[in-house]
């Protein structure tokens, strides 16, 4: 048996801004899908704006129209493909889709074939570093294949060797069919300005570092767009096969709590006999 990944690439539903899709996502839907049995964890990633003018080949797109953007990418890991059967046979689940359409107007949920995710690089991060999100799209002479053979013989080591780079982890989405998770009013379909191979997760001091692994490389040859998007928030709701005291609770509730000093509020018996799961 070995463990799997889950990927969503989300996008906010038209008429809410930005502030309220996060909100929403991470203290309304998300504590009601930390409830899916068979979670290992489960991490939000909120996102900036796209980042524009990254130097690279002219035939490679990387600017993204305002309306087919992200929000939010999520990361879900299960011990193995069995674990993940909740994801969409469970009550929760169901209840999760019928909340899809408050929040969302794309939701891209990958179910990935076990090792389809690898971390290459895994050391201690500096604290002003930040995590970045490398969608990388096929060019048209290219398989999804091919781009991932390059990425991993070309990107990847070049991301590695930038000093101030300490993280890089990759997930073939083309191991994954989005179209498979059809919720009513939310888009589950792929298009070609939303469809992507792959996702490169980078932990970084800088956007300098990127740009000087892409500034060194003649590899660009089988991609066809590369779309980078920076995280300005995280948030783990699941940790170890248990909800966490954000996933239980929402952040208003939880800083709330540390704001007043509250200590004995975060307490595993408190806790359980509110909602009868002990927090990680």
């Amino acid at each position: 048996m070995k463990a799997v990944t889950t990927i969503a690439l989300l996008s906010k539903k038209q008429g809410i801004s930005t502030s309220l899709f996060s909100k929403y996502w991470r203290d309304v839907h998300g504590i009601l899908a930390a409830r899916i049995p068979g979670f290992d964890s489960y991490t939000q990633h909120h996102l900036a704006p796209p980042i524009r003018n990254i130097p690279l080949p002219k035939h490679v797109i990387s600017t993204i129209p305002a309306n087919l953007r992200f929000h939010g990418i999520a990361e879900v890991t299960f011990a193995d493909s069995a674990a993940r059967a909740g994801l969409a046979s469970s009550t929760v689940a169901a209840m999760i889709q019928n909340d899809e359409q408050n929040v969302f107007k794309t939701s891209l949920l990958y179910n990935l074939e076990p090792g389809a995710s690898h971390t290459y690089l895994e050391k201690p991060a500096s604290d002003n570093s930040s995590d970045y999100f490398m969608l990388l799209g096929r060019s048209a002479q290219a398989s999804a294949d091919t781009l991932v053979a390059a990425t991993e013989q070309h990107l990847i080591p070049a991301l590695a060797q930038q000093p101030g780079i300490s993280r890089v982890r990759m997930h073939r989405l083309s191991s994954g069919d989005p179209t498979l998770w059809n919720t009513a009013g939310v888009d589950n379909q792929l298009t070609p300005d939303t469809a992507s191979e792959a996702v490169i997760q980078i932990t970084s001091a800088t956007l300098q570092e990127i740009e000087n692994a892409c500034a060194s490389l003649n590899y660009f040859d089988s991609v066809g767009k590369l779309h980078l998007y920076q995280a300005k928030a995280r948030h783990v709701m699941v940790e170890h096969g248990r909800p966490s005291h954000l996933g239980l609770r929402g952040l208003d509730v939880l800083q709330t709590i540390i704001a007043a000093g509250a200590s004995n509020q975060l307490e595993d018996a408190l806790v359980h006999s509110i909602y009868g799961i002990t927090p990680r």
